[in-house]
């Protein structure tokens, strides 16, 4: 091997670093900016478009606009010192910058409309920026590694094949290790280190890059330039070769990362919602990628004819694209119902399940795509030494293609067409395209043309004529349901189905793979609890905010206490609000109340770009592995205060099942780090944290009153002592927990990358015998008692009562019996222990 070859090595490992440390950024940056932003598709997708927006445009400006450049070593220095400093600094800007111009723009007497605009605005620069320099990394290291005709196809497949492992990487650290465990911030320095690496190694490497310079006997060019008037032998037009390379390129970017949106919203709705799951579907795209330009260098230089290569990764990728549809219309038979018996193996359902899925789905249409790049950028070149222009070239309508796609998908195709059939929609894409590149080529390939644009026709008017392709979770295709309602929106699918259950007909309601809300006695109850025990105890309220309105039974019962003047609720699938008259008997029509305003999009997010303050915000989000970390955060708690009024209070659902105990334990201790003064109530399975702005104490004559001036409701047993009794922590009993090191903030975001023993069905029954077993707060809170005894009796029997339900969660039919009797016993009073005696035994 030459001397300088060798020396050349070290470029495609740089260029594997420089993918690396841009997608720790990118995952980093997304998930920063979706705290501040919205964690909504709208938000994300916009997000996505400005960082690749500014990743097309440097791609081009550095390929195409450095040609007297010199040095391309000190060049690729500056690169990569600019994204190391903008890096850093990023880590200020989002965490500090963007939150302060919340408040500050409408302190200065600016619209919180306007605030939103500005800050969305500069958070787009705040990506655009380094993206562009990032996107420079491409063409300069190809520029300088493939310096001879005989590197052209296996130089280019093996510079962007390192890119996309090192992106792979990337993704899959970044999504199940660093952020985890070394936090947000330290994250974000770990790529700021990589790339300020790779600025000192071109700076002071000198033999690492040279200007690369014609060979002294160049080859002849490998195509030669077509000119408009030149024919072929058979009298036909020459081939096009640098149009059809820029073409696929866009149809490339356009269709992979446009199917992304689209294949993240049906694997949302068949698989479990953990960042995990995500992480690894993410890091197949990718991987894809890499697979596609590793064959590429391998077997580019046997490619004769590119033009008609392209051609069929073209048609490839529509075959691919179609076949991926049937098998996700079917996923559930063919890949996740097989492994049923196994689903109690976490590592199944989260990983095993995802990554067979997005092998069968996304793996071939993404090989295709890699293996299509660096084919278009050599097509491009008219030999080695302008392959730094074709590559920045090409990068640039690949990801004009990536802006496109996502755009359409997210805010057309999914709202207008569903999942379902904006897959076939960019199938026609990919055969429209096929078909231009044929138009383009040789006239003998005229009946192959006609062949591919009938074809697209028919699947284009297949797509117009058939019905919807509803998209529906695992449960109904395992248990057939009735639909009573379906609906696809850029944030999120939503489906209501009845099922005939032991002689009675059951609903149930989703939204992509989360239930809105159980069928349960306990799960009602506690939702229940979220929006009646602030005025139980006490509250003056006028104002309300209500995150989460699923089908509106919290939000109900704030409604129900006539004081309340005006709710806010806040949804990211507002059209929630159309399907809550299906649960009449549980939210009381309140979809038709006047007071009710319901604004779609990111409770967090409404809550820190608006001015607005109230007496009262309720919280009931999903779980927070699931995808709600955010709304556990001390971040969180300390925003929700800054909007309260005077007196004010927070109420929020908080989960004991798929929480280790630590966990658990861990997001009550950040509440009592926002409010010093709060209460923890239990609803059975489930618990409710509560906030006081004022003293916590309750006055038990006036909690009676209030319960008694309350409605009649078969799903919220309201005796007065009874849920008293439902108090179990307060902040003294909190306190004693130990030292507060597990606070959860969104730099340190343990929930939201928690360990796999967190699905543990043991976490539920564990935490519910921590919590009912320090139990000491309800004698602290409550004064003014009438009958103290018979207070203690209602504890004691609560006691129990969570006791049996322990036993019940270990399959212990006769325990849960034997200890429910010992309730009953204990309290005779408590009208509750019977139906709930009656209610599990006939499970």
């Amino acid at each position: 091997m030459p001397k300088s070859d060798r020396k050349l090595i070290l470029l495609p490992l740089t260029m594997f670093m420089a993918g690396l440390g841009s997608l720790i950024f990118e995952v980093s940056w997304f998930r920063m900016l979706s705290v501040v932003v919205g964690a909504t598709v709208s938000a994300s997708t916009l997000v996505l478009v400005a960082f690749m927006g500014g990743f097309g445009v440097g791609a081009w400006y550095w390929g195409t606009h450095t040609e007297k450049r010199s040095n391309p070593r000190r060049l690729l220095s500056v690169l990569f010192g600019s994204i190391t400093i903008l890096g850093f600094l990023s880590i200020w800007f989002i965490n500090h910058l963007l939150p302060l111009l919340f408040t500050s723009l409408p302190a200065a007497g600016l619209s919180d409309e306007f605030s939103r605009i500005t800050v969305f605005t500069i958070a787009a620069l705040l990506l655009f920026i380094p993206a562009f320099f990032m996107g420079g990394a491409l063409p300069l290291i190809a520029g300088c590694y493939i310096n001879n005709s005989e590197r052209l196809q296996r130089g280019m497949g093996n510079i962007y094949a390192f890119e996309t492992i090192g992106s792979t990487f990337g993704g899959l650290i970044t999504g199940f290790w660093l952020v985890g465990y070394i936090g947000q911030t330290a994250t974000v320095l770990v790529a700021v280190a990589i790339n300020a690496i790779l600025s000192v190694l071109f700076l002071f490497h000198k033999p690492l890059v040279h200007k690369v310079q014609a060979e002294p006997n160049p080859i002849e060019e490998r195509k030669p330039k077509p000119k408009k008037d030149k024919r072929s032998k058979t009298g036909s037009p020459s081939i096009n070769l640098q149009f059809i390379a820029l073409l696929a390129a866009f149809a490339s970017g356009f269709i992979v990362i446009g199917l992304q949106v689209v294949w993240f919203r049906i694997f949302r709705i068949y698989m479990t919602n953990s960042g995990y799951t995500f992480s690894l579907i993410a890091s197949m795209v990718i991987l894809g990628l890499f697979a596609g330009s590793w064959l590429y260098a391998r077997r580019g230089n046997k490619i004769t004819n590119p033009a008609n290569m392209l051609l069929r990764i073209t048609w490839l990728m529509a075959v691919a694209i179609l076949v991926g549809l049937v098998i996700l219309a079917n996923l559930p038979a063919l890949v996740m119902f097989p492994f049923e018996s196994l689903h109690e193996t976490h590592s199944v359902r989260i990983l095993l399940i995802p990554f067979l899925s997005a092998l069968l789905v996304i793996f071939p249409v993404t090989m295709a795509s890699g293996f299509l790049f660096p084919l278009a950028c050599t097509a491009h070149a008219n030999n080695y030494t302008a392959i730094k222009n074709s590559t920045g070239r090409v990068l640039l309508f690949n990801t004009a293609g990536s802006v496109a796609g996502p755009l359409l998908a997210a805010f057309v195709l999914i709202p207008l067409a569903g999942a379902g059939r904006a897959v076939l929609i960019f199938a026609v894409s990919v055969l429209i395209t096929s078909f231009i590149i044929l138009q383009s080529m040789n006239l003998q390939k005229k009946p192959a043309g006609i062949t591919t644009g009938v074809l697209a026709l028919i699947i284009l008017f297949i797509t117009i004529l058939i019905p919807q392709v509803k998209i529906l979770p695992p449960s109904f295709s395992k248990f057939p349901k009735e639909i009573l309602d379906y609906n696809e929106s850029t944030e999120g699918t939503f489906v209501v189905g009845r099922e005939n259950k032991n002689g009675s007909r059951v609903l149930s309601t989703y939204v992509n793979n989360s239930a809105v809300i159980g069928s349960t006695y306990d799960a009602i109850k506690v939702v229940k609890m979220v929006g009646h025990l602030p005025f139980f105890a006490g509250l003056k309220c006028n104002d309300v905010l209500v995150v989460g309105f699923g089908i509106g039974v919290t939000t109900s019962a704030v409604a129900s206490h006539p004081e309340v003047k005006h709710i806010d609720c806040v949804e990211l699938v507002a059209g929630l609000k159309g399907a809550a008259h299906y649960y009449s008997d549980l939210n009381h029509g309140i979809e038709q109340d006047q007071r009710l305003t319901v604004h779609s999009g990111d409770g967090r997010h409404y809550l820190q770009s608006s001015s607005k303050t109230f007496d009262l915000i309720t919280t009931d989000p999903t779980h927070p592995i699931l995808g709600s970390a955010s709304l556990y955060t001390r971040e969180y708690f300390e925003l929700c205060r800054s909007h309260l009024n005077t007196g004010g209070m927070v109420s929020q659902y908080l989960p004991l099942h798929k929480l280790l105990p630590a966990d658990f334990k861990g997001i009550i201790q950040t509440f009592r780090s926002v409010f010093p003064k709060c209460t923890i109530w239990l609803g059975h399975y489930h618990a409710v944290l509560l906030g006081f702005t004022d003293d916590s104490k309750i006055d038990f004559r006036q909690w009676a009153k209030r319960m008694e001036a309350m409605q009649p409701d078969i799903w919220f047993y309201n005796n007065p002592y009874a849920l008293a009794a439902t108090l179990v922590l307060d902040a003294t009993e909190i306190d004693k927990f130990g030292e507060q090191h597990h606070i959860l903030t969104d730099d340190m975001p343990y929930t939201e990358y928690c360990s796999l023993r967190s699905f543990d069905a043991a976490n539920l029954p564990a935490n519910l015998s921590f919590i009912n077993n320090n139990r000491e707060a309800t004698n602290r809170v409550f004064y003014n008692i009438p009958d103290p005894a018979l207070m203690q009796h209602y504890i004691e029997g609560n006691r129990l009562m969570t006791d049996a339900l322990g036993l019940m969660l270990q399959g212990d039919r006769k325990g849960y019996m034997l200890k429910m009797q010992e309730a009953i016993l204990m309290n005779p009073d408590n009208q509750e222990f019977p139906f709930m005696m009656k209610l599990n035994m006939n499970q």
